[in-house]
């Protein structure tokens, strides 16, 4: 019998906090907020996704509210297995619904965080992220916020949107705004764009972690690269398939990824979306393509050794996940 991956210890590096809601929390508050019911795993495309994304941001009126968004999180994923987990978050959106400040709206999600971690044990690091269909000047602002708080708890920046509106050239001063302050370079790529994407945010914004990074495939020379440079890739297969980056389960180009040796992470990326959980998407791996316990095993080392946790925290997970393998199956 193999393993259950809901006890197999793991740092969950590719979700973001709406997109992380409980459906029933979201239809709560839809209806609190007066507005009408809504499907949100029914978007078609990716402007049917991103304005599925903004009325799920547009439900959340209160700080109250967006506190327990992040409390509710942190305990979900401790029944999937997560020890440590790094939502995308992004205070200066709530400011501007709620006319407070950025200090504000971070100050409600870390209070939200602090009170799930307290309950469950579960460790958390930020992603405060920037969107490509702002104007550069808006992401280096989002990378200085988040050098200005990376004692509070932020520990990446990262940059979202669709790859179509702006390549990772334009951010390169936002992300070395970010590096400076120690902090992760963890952007979207290679998701609905090519390797070129890629390439990009390796050399102009100096990327840690990628955020998908699947068609990394179609081009040998960078799977070299991120192999060489150990440069992970937060893959969500799910999420893949169901925006129409690859045509189907069996298509995609995981086991491509790990076949080159690329440091591969799973995630849920949205799963009040895609329906899914971070345990889900081992669940799905291993059925889909036959992954061993000790590939599984692996893929969660490579989800800690990228994460922005503690040295601490990383060793001390990577025994549990070692435990969790010498364990009986």
């Amino acid at each position: 019998m193999p393993r259950d991956v809901r006890t197999l210890p793991k740092a969950h590096l590719h979700l973001h906090l709406e997109g992380s809601a409980r459906p029933g929390t979201i239809a709560e508050l839809l209806d609190a907020a007066g507005h009408d019911p809504h499907d949100f795993s029914q978007f078609g495309d990716w402007d049917g996704f991103l304005a599925s994304y903004v009325r799920a941001i547009s439900c959340i009126t209160s700080l109250d509210s967006l506190s327990r968004l992040c409390r509710e999180l942190v305990e979900d994923e401790a029944a999937e297995g997560v020890r440590y987990t790094e939502p995308h978050v992004g205070p200066h959106s709530y400011a501007l619904l709620y006319g407070c400040s950025a200090d504000d709206a971070l100050a409600a999600m870390v209070d939200g965080f602090r009170a799930g971690s307290t309950a469950t044990g579960v460790e958390v690091g930020l992603v405060i992220g920037a969107l490509r269909d702002l104007p550069p000047e808006s992401a280096e602002d989002a990378a200085s916020y988040a050098a200005e708080n990376a004692g509070n708890g932020v520990v990446a920046f990262g940059l979202a949107g669709s790859e179509h509106v702006a390549g990772p050239e334009l951010f390169a001063r936002a992300a070395a705004i970010a590096r400076e302050a120690g902090l992760l370079v963890t952007p979207h790529a290679g998701e609905l764009a090519g390797p070129e994407s890629v390439w990009g945010a390796l050399d102009h914004m100096g990327a840690h972690r990628i955020a998908h990074g699947v068609r990394s495939v179609e081009d040998p020379e960078l799977l070299a690269r991120l192999a060489r440079d150990g440069i992970a890739c937060d893959v969500c297969v799910t999420s893949n398939v169901a925006l129409g980056v690859v045509d189907s389960v069996a298509s995609h180009p995981l086991p491509q990824l790990l076949a080159a040796g690329v440091p591969v992470t799973l995630g849920s990326d949205d799963q009040l979306m895609f329906g899914n959980r971070v345990a889900d998407e081992y669940e799905l791996a291993r059925d889909a393509f036959g992954l061993s316990d000790e590939t599984l095993a692996a893929i969660a080392r490579n989800s800690v050794d990228a994460s922005g946790a503690t040295e601490t925290t990383k060793a001390r997970l990577r025994g549990e996940i070692d435990d969790w393998l010498s364990s009986s199956d």
